[in-house]
């Protein structure tokens, strides 16, 4: 062995050399990794920028659709009003022949000796007052009335009896389609 020789030095300048490509390695290796979190950050704020213009188009978009919807369901309703009152018309020019036919074989069938003070009409019948000469005028009012197409199932509810027989009769009217009202009952 050679006693005089000092690798300390020599030592040392590879421990400083090491140190240094450490020190180098390690601040490469941060910056490496602070330009990556930053690509990252930016690249995620670019897309969350992105996604949020979407959504506001998405927004506008939705909120147009739903106006839109408004728009049709008024119409919707405004076509529904309209179809109900054509069915309503319709209904009426059918019912008004019914009501003139009705009212002519009503005036052709009364029977002399009865008169008729008041006539009301609702959906399910007409309710007929009068006064008649006696009992048996009425009965054959009421068959004449089961006789003639505008009119069935007369039915008595009320009679006064006195000089002169005062009377209230129900009658049902028969459709246009020859069928009864729904209820066929008095009100």
């Amino acid at each position: 062995m050679i006693n005089g020789v000092n690798l300390l030095p020599w030592r040392e300048e590879r421990r400083q050399r090491q140190r240094r490509r450490a020190t180098a390695i390690s601040a490469v290796l941060a910056l490496i990794t602070a330009a990556i979190l930053g690509g990252a950050w930016w690249s995620q704020d670019r897309d969350l920028i992105y996604q949020q213009s979407r959504n506001e188009y998405l927004r506008t978009a939705i909120a147009e659709v739903e106006e839109q919807l408004q728009e049709i369901n008024k119409i919707e309703e405004r076509k529904e009003a309209l179809l109900t009152r054509m069915v309503i018309i319709r209904q009426l020019q059918s019912e008004r022949v019914t009501l003139v036919r009705g009212m002519i074989e009503l005036a052709t069938t009364i029977p002399e000796g009865v008169f008729f003070s008041s006539l009301q009409r609702s959906p399910e019948g007409i309710s007929l007052t009068g006064v008649a000469q006696s009992s048996s005028r009425i009965s054959a009012l009421m068959e004449q009335l089961t006789n003639t197409p505008s009119f069935d199932q007369p039915e008595l509810n009320v009679i006064n009896v006195g000089d002169t027989q005062e009377f209230e009769l129900w009658v049902l009217p028969v459709r246009p389609d020859g069928s009864l009202p729904v209820s066929g009952k008095r009100p």
